[in-house]
């Protein structure tokens, strides 16, 4: 039975419980394995000619020998009260002992007068930042011997290396807590993201930049078919999966908004495209692209909403048909009446003097109604993808000086046509003329305070342009961007016209199929200039 007793009453300074909490910070004191504090202990060995050093570390109950030279590999524990090293703590300072036989501190010590047989001891403090003696670097010989002034200055200095490894230990500490609370935030923030995500009405897709898909919600699963593990082993452009323009056609990849948004890097909206898949109804989707980009601003990938828009494309082909037939339904009695009233017409002389200005009246009732069933015809056209040009050579001059002959009789406009009468286009004529028609009577309608009405022709860029300017009190500049949408209606100073609002909606239409440009320039009580471009003729 150990008998022995320190002959210090007292081992614990006054500060122990503040020294033991600076000891805990660098979670240090358990088993681990320490190489570079047993490259350490190798060097001490060598430069002071000890067989043993080590690095001990004392909490509030024990010594533990964290790493050491000359007692093995395994990690010893002490009981404070048998520690060495529990007296250089309480000096506060190196502590060295030359012959342990004449220390009365250490009088019946197993490990002096054992087999252990230690004679001579020096310890330096490990001192942490703030000041607290948290361990030992320690030698020990089983010979007597002094150790010099400049030996025990080595000793210290090696004590302040261990110090400094325990500092970038706890900085590693810290550094790893904070990874762990910033990923255990990022995780925390994006399982809430995919909660919100699979909740909601729109399907995510979210790719990378080759546009492979790395995540997709639970409706984006529902809307395809598909789970995320299938999804990543598909692409935007699957030959499996026949991406579709509305008219039916096979959509080019790169009118695919996914495609566009990772070629422009810049985001695409509510461009709608059908999805054909094997032995299913071909489905349609609304798509919204935006483009993911890196702390370096490098395109990272992108992320895709849609909608399954099926029912809403339904509707709108059940509309659009309808539309169809009840346009040709009304052709029918349109001609009927049309050539009516020319024969009445021939007749008029030995009728009623009522029925000449009934007649007239008659003609146009039935040319505006015309007028409107061919606009809804070509409004559903132009949504079918059906609006079909027979292109051919045509003077431009002709053309115009053709469509302005019915104004002109009337006799309350006078129409100019000025610029370079000779240019010629390779357009379709009637379609160019139905433009130029639209433009003339929109100038009528909405300046007719302006009896002077302006058609230009000239060049621009390679393209025929015609322009077509009143002199009335110009467009509000809030109303502009508006002038050529479907169903648009401008209501100028209170005055409401009758029309469909889509008469510039066809006739830009009619520009665009031409790849010409269309457009509008106005200045608030100084007019109104519409134009718009296609392409000249070589002959």
């Amino acid at each position: 039975m150990n008998t022995y007793k320190h002959a210090i009453d007292n081992l614990f300074p006054d500060d122990d419980d503040q020294r033991v909490a600076a000891l805990g910070r660098y979670q240090v004191f358990n088993d681990e394995p320490e190489p570079v504090f047993d490259r350490i202990c190798e060097l001490a060995c060598n430069m002071f000619n000890v067989p043993i050093a080590h690095i001990s570390f004392l909490d509030e109950e024990s010594e533990l020998v964290k790493s050491s030279m000359g007692l093995g590999e395994q990690v010893i524990r002490v009981d404070r009260s048998m520690s060495l090293c529990a007296i250089t703590v309480l000096n506060g300072s190196s502590t060295v002992i030359p012959n342990a036989l004449l220390d009365e501190r250490l009088a019946g010590h197993p490990y002096v007068y054992g087999e252990f047989g230690l004679r001579a001891y020096a310890g330096a403090p490990i001192i942490s930042n703030d000041g607290y003696i948290v361990g030992t670097m320690c030698l020990v010989s089983h010979e007597v011997r002094d150790f010099t002034g400049h030996e025990v200055s080595l000793l210290e200095g090696l004590a302040r290396i261990v110090a400094e490894q325990l500092e970038l230990r706890l900085e590693n500490l810290e550094h790893n807590n904070r990874q762990k609370f910033i990923q255990d935030r990022l995780m925390a923030s994006e399982a809430r993201l995919r909660c919100i995500l699979d909740t909601m009405a729109d399907g995510v897709c979210i790719v990378d930049e080759n546009g492979t898909t790395t995540y997709i919600n639970q409706m984006a699963g529902q809307i395809f078919g598909v789970n995320l593990l299938q999804m990543q082993n598909r692409s935007y452009n699957d030959p499996l999966w026949i991406n579709l323009r509305l008219d039916g056609s096979v959509l080019p990849i790169d009118e695919h908004p996914m495609y566009t948004m990772l070629k422009t890097a810049a985001p695409v909206y509510d461009r709608e495209i059908g999805v054909a898949r094997p032995e299913k109804d071909t489905f349609y989707i609304s798509v919204n692209a935006v483009p993911l980009f890196s702390d370096q601003n490098e395109l990272s990938g992108g992320v895709c909403t849609f909608i399954d828009v099926t029912a809403r494309r339904k509707l709108m082909k059940e509309k659009d048909d309808f539309i169809s037939i009840a346009s040709h339904e009304l052709k029918t009695p349109i001609t009927s009446l049309g050539a009516s009233l020319q024969l009445i017409k021939k007749m008029k002389d030995n009728l009623s003097p009522m029925v000449p200005k009934l007649i007239e009246l008659a003609n146009e009732s039935m040319e505006r109604l015309n007028s409107l069933v061919g606009n809804l015809l070509d409004a559903n056209n132009i949504n079918i993808g059906a609006l079909r040009l027979n292109s051919k050579a045509f003077s431009i001059y002709e053309m115009i000086d053709a469509c302005c002959r019915q104004l002109r009789i009337a006799g309350e406009y006078r129409l100019m046509i000025t610029g370079d009468c000779s240019l010629r286009m390779y357009a379709d004529q009637e379609r160019i003329s139905q433009v130029v028609i639209n433009l003339i009577n929109n100038a009528v309608k909405y300046a007719p305070e302006s009896k002077v009405i302006e058609i230009n022709i000239s060049t621009q860029d390679g393209m025929a342009k015609i322009s077509v300017a009143d002199q009335g009190e110009g467009i509000d500049i809030e109303k502009i961007p508006y002038l050529f949408d479907r169903y648009y209606r401008a209501d100028y100073k209170s005055l409401h016209y009758s029309g469909l609002g889509l008469g510039l909606y066809i006739s830009a239409d009619i520009i665009r199929r031409h790849g010409g440009e269309i457009g509008v320039e106005s200045v608030p009580g100084q007019g109104a200039c519409f134009w718009f471009t296609a392409p000249l003729s070589d002959q």
